[in-house]
C-alpha cells in the first residue's frame, strides 16, 4: 500500500464513488487533475482509479480527460427498469398483501441469484426473512428464482446451477436434477413452492411475471413461517397477481429487454 493510500481514510469503494462522483451535466470530461481535486484524492492515487474504470468501461478516454464510460449507462438503464417495475407493481402487491396478510416480494433474476426489487412486509414482519430490498439469494433455492428459470432458456438455467447446492435451509434442493424436476413442476403448476429451502421456518409461492413471447421479467411471492399456514391456499391469488401484471408490463415498451 502507498503512502497516498495509507494517508486517505477512505475505503477503495468509497475512494471509486468519489471519482465517479466528480462527473455530473455541467462537468461531463474531466481530467486527472480535476477529479482529484474534486475526489479530495492524491493525483496518484486517481490517476490508478481512473486507469481501472477505463479498462472496464465504467469511464472512457475523452478529448482532454475521461467521461463516463458505456457500463454505467448500461447499469443505470437496469437502475431505471427495476425503478419502474417497482412502480408499475407497488399497488398490485399492496392488494396481494391485504389480500393474503403475507410478506410480498418482487424479485429479477440476475446472473444465477434472484434479486429483490421490492418487499411488503405482512402480519408475520416478526418472521426471520433473509430478504431485502437489493439482496440476493441463489435463484436454486427460491419460489421466484424457480418461477422465473421455469420459463428461461436452458443457458440461463445452467447458469443458475451451482457445482455445490449450499443449504441455506433444511429443505433446500440438494441437486441439479431436482431441481430441474421443481422446475418441470412449475410448468406444470403456474407456480413455484418451496419450504425451507432459502430459509429456515419459511415458506413461499411465486408466479412469474412473463412477456409476450414467455420470456421471464420477474417473479411476485408471498412468504410466511412453514407450517404455520398452508401456503398453497394463496397459489390463486399470486397467480391472478401475476396474471395481472403480466398485462400491464407487456403495455410498457421499456420492459420489453428487462
Amino acid at each position: 500500500m502507498s503512502s497516498d493510500e495509507r494517508s486517505s481514510p477512505r475505503s477503495m469503494i468509497g475512494r471509486v464513488a468519489a471519482v465517479l462522483g466528480a462527473f455530473n451535466g455541467e462537468r461531463p470530461v474531466l481530467g486527472v487533475n480535476d477529479i482529484a481535486r474534486q475526489a479530495g484524492l492524491a493525483k496518484s492515487v486517481t490517476s490508478r482509479i481512473v486507469s481501472e474504470l477505463v479498462a472496464v468501461d465504467f469511464l472512457e478516454r475523452a478529448d482532454h480527460g475521461v467521461r463516463v464510460g458505456i457500463r454505467l449507462f448500461e447499469l443505470g438503464e437496469l437502475a431505471q427498469r427495476s425503478k419502474e417495475l417497482r412502480q408499475l407493481a407497488l399497488a398490485a402487491m399492496a392488494d396481494l398483501r391485504q389480500a393474503t396478510g403475507t410478506t410480498v416480494q418482487l424479485s429479477v433474476l440476475k446472473g444465477a441469484d434472484q434479486v429483490y426489487v421490492e418487499i411488503l412486509r405482512g402480519r408475520d414482519a416478526e418472521m426471520v426473512i433473509r430478504s431485502r430490498v437489493g439482496g440476493r439469494v441463489p435463484a436454486y433455492a427460491t419460489a421466484g428464482g424457480k418461477a422465473v428459470l421455469a420459463h428461461s432458456s436452458d443457458e440461463l438455467v445452467a447458469l443458475a446451477i451451482p457445482e455445490a447446492f449450499e443449504l441455506l435451509g433444511p429443505g433446500t434442493v440438494p441437486d441439479e436434477a431436482g431441481l430441474r424436476r421443481q422446475l418441470e413442476l412449475v410448468r406444470t403448476n403456474g407456480y413455484a413452492h418451496e419450504i425451507e429451502e432459502s430459509n429456515p421456518g419459511v415458506e413461499c409461492v411465486a408466479c412469474p411475471i412473463l412477456r409476450a413471447d414467455g420470456t421471464p421479467i420477474a417473479a411476485i411471492s408471498v412468504s410466511g413461517p412453514a407450517g404455520r399456514a398452508d401456503m398453497l391456499q394463496y397459489a390463486p391469488a399470486v397467480r391472478i397477481t401475476a396474471l395481472g401484471l403480466n398485462r400491464r408490463i407487456r403495455a410498457n415498451s421499456v420492459f420489453s429487454s428487462l
